[in-house]
Parts: C-alpha cells; sequence; structure tokens
C-alpha cells in the first residue's frame, strides 16, 4: 500500500516563515483585548523549498497574521504546489483560511478546501463548512455537514459528506451522502505517488 505525504507540512513551513520575521507596533485599541489583536501581521507571503539544488514545493497566503498569546497563526487565501523530480507539478491545493496550532501544529480549515493529484488525476474539493487537520495523528476530517466531491480525469465522480482522511493508514472514507460512480485503479496506479488521495472508501454502515 502506497503511503501517503501530509501537505500540512506546507501550512506548518509558513507559519514557521512568520514567526521568524520582524514585529509590528499595534496601537492600542479599547474594543480589542490583548488576544485579539496579532503580534506581527503580514501581507504577500511567499516561500519555496529546496533540496538538493531542486525545487520542492512552493506556498504562499495574501496574509498572516501571529497571536502568540494564544499560540496561533491565521492564514488568509493560502495555496501551495509541490514538485516531481523532473520539476513538473506533483500536486498542488488551495484554502479560504487556516488557522494553525503552533505548539502542536493543529489547523483549522475555514471555507473552501481544494487540492489536487496532477499524476493520478485526482481532485479533492470540500464545501464551506471547513476541515480540521490532527497533525499528530495524521488526520483530516471535515466539519458536520461539509458537502465533498471527489473528481478524476477519467470521468469518475462522487459526491457526499463527512471526509475522514486518515495519512497513517492511506485511508479515505465518506460517510454519508455518497453517490456516485468510481472507476477502480488499475496496475498502473501502484507507482508510487505523494498524493494526499487515496481512493475513496464507504464507512461502513452502523
Amino acid at each position: 500500500m502506497r503511503r501517503a505525504t501530509p501537505r500540512f507540512r506546507a501550512v506548518s513551513a509558513l507559519a514557521a516563515v512568520c514567526l521568524g520575521a520582524c514585529s509590528f507596533d499595534y496601537g492600542k485599541e479599547n474594543s480589542l483585548t490583548a488576544d485579539q489583536i496579532p503580534v506581527m501581521s503580514f501581507q504577500g507571503i511567499k516561500q519555496t523549498g529546496v533540496k538538493d539544488g531542486r525545487k520542492v514545493y512552493t506556498m504562499q497566503s495574501d496574509g498572516a497574521d501571529i497571536y502568540s498569546s494564544k499560540k496561533q497563526t491565521r492564514l488568509k487565501n493560502f495555496q501551495f504546489e509541490e514538485y516531481d523530480s523532473d520539476g513538473k507539478t506533483a500536486s498542488h491545493g488551495r484554502a479560504d483560511e487556516a488557522v494553525i496550532n503552533t505548539s502542536t501544529n493543529d489547523a483549522e480549515i475555514k471555507g473552501q478546501l481544494e487540492a489536487r493529484d496532477a499524476g493520478r488525476g485526482v481532485t479533492l474539493q470540500t464545501g464551506d463548512g471547513g476541515l480540521t487537520w490532527a497533525n499528530d495523528d495524521r488526520v483530516l476530517k471535515t466539519n458536520q455537514g461539509t458537502t465533498v466531491r471527489l473528481t478524476k480525469d477519467d470521468g469518475s465522480e462522487i459526491d457526499g459528506e463527512g471526509l475522514v482522511l486518515d495519512l497513517g493508514t492511506n485511508r479515505l472514507e465518506l460517510q454519508a451522502g455518497i453517490q456516485g460512480t468510481w472507476t477502480p485503479e488499475n496496475k498502473d496506479d501502484a507507482t508510487p505517488s505523494p498524493s494526499p488521495l487515496p481512493s475513496p472508501t464507504p464507512s461502513p454502515s452502523p
């Protein structure tokens, strides 16, 4: 069974870049408490990861706010792109907003999320309900009521709710409202892929 690579390392790395930057002085506002005022704020952040002289990933965010008392980093409209050994795009994705716990690297994704594995031609899209990422368990879950759509370039398409993506076991489940068709993977798909998008598995009925 192939092993997936968590894409939230991009979020964690971007948070680390923010923490290493210069601070800004915010004027006191009587209407806000101390933990509601970011100690640092940035616009137009971009980072490129390089390994052995080769570009591995790029990520960027329209803005980032650092809240040291709450140990949080808030990213707005962030995007990532990862590259294979030939320099071609292996996967990419974006989300409206993310709140990163800088102590645990857990994350709360707000708004819509879209991620695509170019190698396997699979795209994951979620609705506005949001998601959570548990870094230690390496599990991504949608919040209650969040819609999910998985599509593949061969025309396969599945809609549902209640996505659970376990990167430790490389298992993806849709837990409710499942409809659509999905073509099983063939032997050619056995080539290792860095994608976090394994084939969907309906959750067993109670």
